[in-house]
């Protein structure tokens, strides 16, 4: 909030949300401007829904009363943002038992890496927030049984799910979770945990089908086949052949639906393209071929393992150079950025023993641990290495945004192996010293 205020800077995306309020502010890639501005050259609808509208709305109706100059101070969305934020701290904090895991907590979350997208318009920041949410929500659901706690986690894992569609994919983890642990969330009422497992399945559809251009899914297709696969294969035309294309289109490779020589404009080309291939095919074509999805995932991650926005961080009247960078609060950020960047395989395995261990332990010490641990810890692991590998792979740019969620879940399963482990040691530490033979429920 304090100048120079940082914030991520537009990318494009900006508009997704904002373009229909006719808000914008000139600048895009290299800095982050605080001052936007109400004007009938920024309003179009671009066709893009999401859940993040509803955080949006009315930041802009309230920005509108407030500076009647037609300005707008992007702090104003940060705060909303913030108060989210905060009140998913404020849930948790009744929870914990151990002042340490809060500073964790703190470290952990509190970092630019996350902070520095509550200055943004960006649709993942509302899947970011209604996960943390959600989380802090669970936690009391399970700690306490009350219908209000367990009402308010379905929803928050909805908005979740409806913040953009490759956060569809959190749905039938949620659903897992709402199902399993149904006598503890519905009071083993299993006709109202069928109506939140079908809402949640249901809301995966709908992003994908509702909230997005006709040929978003083609458009990215096309990016991902031209700009990630193709680039790297050793027989292209081979390639374009299981990907359901013929040669012609080998003159698009390295190329994005973006870029002047490919008519993505052309209705008839986009539907002959969205024809002969998209996800579907590209997801075929990795499972017969795992080298070459191991290369796309690799690649990605080698950039993502960065865990800092490309962006500009700072308005342009900060003085600052453009896309200068934010370095402050970025303790956490800047250990993975040393051990990671360019190191796709490693941050890959590092993550995958992460969402082995945690649940291995959580299974190991279930008959110590309260009620719903193993089955959030397990869905839990699940969800982030899915995310992870879907967002890698699914889009080839801002790499880091998009698997901004992953690594939120990847952290909260960090304070879940800490919390075990204490958990495990203070309870060993306090039971009594027993004779003979001991039982592991003891």
């Amino acid at each position: 909030m304090a100048p120079p205020v940082p914030g991520i800077a537009d990318n494009g995306d900006f508009g997704k949300m904002i373009g229909r309020y006719g808000l914008g502010s000139g600048q895009v890639f290299e800095y982050a401007n605080t001052r936007f501005h109400f004007a009938e050259k920024y309003r179009y609808h671009p066709g893009y829904e999401s859940s993040e509208l509803l955080l949006v709305a009315p930041a802009a109706a309230i920005g509108k009363w407030i500076w009647r100059d037609g300005s707008f101070d992007l702090r104003l969305m940060g705060a909303v943002h913030a108060a989210l934020f905060l009140l998913a701290f404020f849930l948790a904090v009744p929870l914990l038992e151990r002042a340490w895991l809060g500073v964790v907590l703190v470290v952990l979350f509190c970092d630019f890496m996350y902070a520095g997208f509550l200055n943004s318009f960006y649709m993942d920041v509302a899947a970011l927030l209604f996960t943390f949410l959600a989380a802090a929500l669970y936690l009391r659901a399970v700690r306490w049984g009350r219908a209000r706690d367990s009402a308010a986690l379905a929803v928050c894992m909805i908005l979740a799910v409806l913040a953009g569609p490759h956060y569809s994919l959190m749905a039938p983890w949620f659903a897992i979770l709402l199902w399993v642990e149904r006598g503890v969330l519905f009071g083993g009422r299993k006709a109202l945990a069928a109506v939140a497992t079908v809402a949640l399945l249901a809301a995966a559809w709908v992003p994908s089908r509702y909230f997005v251009p006709a040929d978003y899914q083609g458009r990215t297709a096309f990016n991902v086949i031209f700009s990630q696969i193709v680039p790297d294969s050793a027989n292209p035309g081979r390639t374009l052949a299981e990907l359901g294309l013929d040669g012609s289109y080998r003159r698009f490779n390295g190329m994005t639906a973006d870029w002047r020589e490919v008519p993505w404009g052309d209705p008839q080309f986009r539907r002959e393209f969205t024809r002969r291939t998209g996800y579907p095919t590209i997801l075929r074509f990795y499972l017969r071929h795992p080298a070459a999805a191991w290369r796309a995932l690799r690649s990605s991650l080698d950039v993502s393992g960065r865990f800092q926005s490309p962006l500009g961080n700072f308005d342009s009247g900060s003085g600052k150079p453009p896309a200068a960078r934010y370095e402050r609060f970025r303790l956490v950020s800047r250990v993975k950025q040393c051990l990671f960047y360019r190191h796709g395989a490693r941050l890959f395995w590092a993550y995958a023993g992460l969402a082995m261990l945690a649940p291995a332990l959580l299974v190991w010490n279930r008959r110590r641990l309260p009620r719903g641990a193993v089955a959030g810890g397990m869905v839990l692991a699940g969800m982030a290495e899915s995310m992870l590998v879907a967002s890698a792979m699914a889009d080839v740019f801002d790499q880091f945004r998009h698997e901004l969620v992953a690594f939120a879940l990847f952290d909260m399963l960090l304070a879940v192996l800490l919390w075990v482990v204490a958990a495990v040691c203070a309870t060993i530490e306090t039971s009594p010293p027993q004779t003979g033979k001991t039982t592991f429920a003891s």
